[in-house]
Parts: structure tokens; sequence; C-alpha cells
């Protein structure tokens, strides 16, 4: 068993100061890059990103059949529940303007959307801490590959934050103290979460499987927040616009594909 004020402590580092980072920089290239590419370059992780949550909800169960009952349906609701949620508290802005009209409620429930998933992860991560017969941490969770990949992560997803951030809310004469408000705020939704769940997953020994279907489902919602800048919004057309949409889709998804090579 590793102590729990260590492990806590490694978990709130190694999630938060990236997180805080990443929403940083995507915020701060927005000045100088037109909200669609980076909503195609956020896109680009968030395939990685669901893959990955996906998978955390072994798919659901699908590969049980019909065969799968009780934990298969709760599993399979609770992921329809997610995004039915989410949809909810949008509450009709989905057809509003995509120009930077909506506030901050769109990177707000997009943060949200996508901080389930860490909630998923922080139970898994203290359910492995508190049973580990391991004296490292690092070893524990399976070296320093593992920890650089999780670190890599933790940068990477909050960009789809940041991304719609950008698109939704963000000027060009916003103040930097307000600006970093707003990143602060959002980069506390994000975190929270998966803190929540590395203390509870702890002490209290649970199926973390609920808490990624239910993660996949509040995820859509940030899928369709990104698509949507892609093919509307404010920005003029501007010369090969579709293939430089397709070029950042491709960085973004080959930053997320290299960060996920460390945990190979």
């Amino acid at each position: 068993m590793l102590g729990f004020t260590e492990s806590f402590v490694a978990w709130l580092a190694s999630t938060a100061a990236p997180a805080f980072i990443g929403l940083t920089a995507i915020a701060w290239a927005g000045r100088f890059v037109r909200p669609r590419y980076l909503t195609a370059f956020a896109f680009g992780i968030f395939l990685w990103f669901f893959v990955d949550t996906i998978g955390g909800s072994a798919n659901l169960y699908v590969d049980l059949g019909l065969t799968g009952g009780a934990d298969q349906l709760a599993v399979f609701t609770l992921f329809v529940i997610g995004f039915v949620l989410l949809f909810a508290a949008d509450n009709e802005m989905f057809a509003s303007e995509t120009a930077q009209s909506l506030g901050l409620r769109v990177p707000l429930l997009v943060a949200i959307a996508v901080s389930v998933h860490g909630f998923g992860e922080g139970t898994a991560f203290g359910s492995t801490a508190a049973k580990t017969s391991s004296a490292s941490l690092l070893d524990a969770f399976g070296g320093t590959d593992a920890g650089v990949a999780y670190v890599l992560h933790k940068l990477l997803e909050p960009t789809m934050i940041g991304a719609c951030y950008v698109a939704y809310r963000q000027t060009k004469g916003t103040k930097n103290a307000f600006w970093l408000k707003d990143i602060t705020v959002l980069a506390l939704l994000f975190t929270i979460p998966s803190l929540i769940g590395a203390a509870t997953g702890y002490f209290i020994s649970y199926n973390a499987t609920y808490f990624f279907a239910l993660g996949t489902g509040t995820s859509i919602y940030a899928a369709l927040r990104l698509v949507r800048p892609l093919y509307g919004g404010s920005d003029p057309p501007a010369p090969y616009g579709s293939l430089k949409v397709g070029v950042w889709f491709a960085l973004g998804f080959t930053c997320i594909y290299l960060a996920a090579l460390f945990h190979s």
C-alpha cells in the first residue's frame, strides 16, 4: 500500500499542472490561430480520447452480445444519461450562433463533459495505490514511461476545453487578468473530479467501468461542440481552408498518438 498523502499529492501535481499549462497554451494560441483550426486540432485529440474512455468502459460490454445482463444494461444506460444530461444543461445554446455570444457557458459544459473520464481514472488510481505492494508510485503504475504518458495526456486533453473557449468565448480584446481567471476556473473543473475519484477510490473499492461509461456519454457533447466551429462561426473563408483544417486535425491526432506510445 502506498500512503494516501504521498499518492494524492503526486496525482494532484501530475493532473493539475499539465491541465493548466495545456489550457493556457491553446487559449494563448487563439490570439494568433483561427478558432476553426484550433478546434480541428482538438477534435483530433478527441478521437483518441473517445477510444480511451470507451475502452475504460469495456466498450459498453458489446462483446457480451445479449448476455450481459444488469451490468451491461447499467453501463449502456449511464452512457445515454451522460450525453442527455449535458444537452439538457445546454438549454438550447446549441441552436445559438457559434460566435463569441454565449459567454463562458459552453467551455464550462465542455470542461464538465471531459472531466467525468478523469473521475474514472482517479478511482482506478486510488484503488491501485491502496492495494499495491510496491513501494514506488511509478513502479505501481507502469514505470517512468507510463508517468510521462499520463502527464502528456493531461496536457493535451484540456485543449478540447481551450479550443471551445477560443471559439465560443475569447475575443481579441480580452484582458489578461480576466483571461487567466477563466482558464483557472476551467482547469479546476477539469481537475477536481479526478482528485475526488482518487480520494474516494483509495478508501472505497468500486468498479470504475460505470464512471467511464458515463464519461463516454458526456464526451459526445464536447465532440459536437468542437465540430460546429468547423462548419460555421465568424471565421471568414481562407485559402486552402479545408486543407488546413485537415492538417490541424492530423497534428492533434498525432500529438495524442505520440503520448499514447509511452504507455505501450
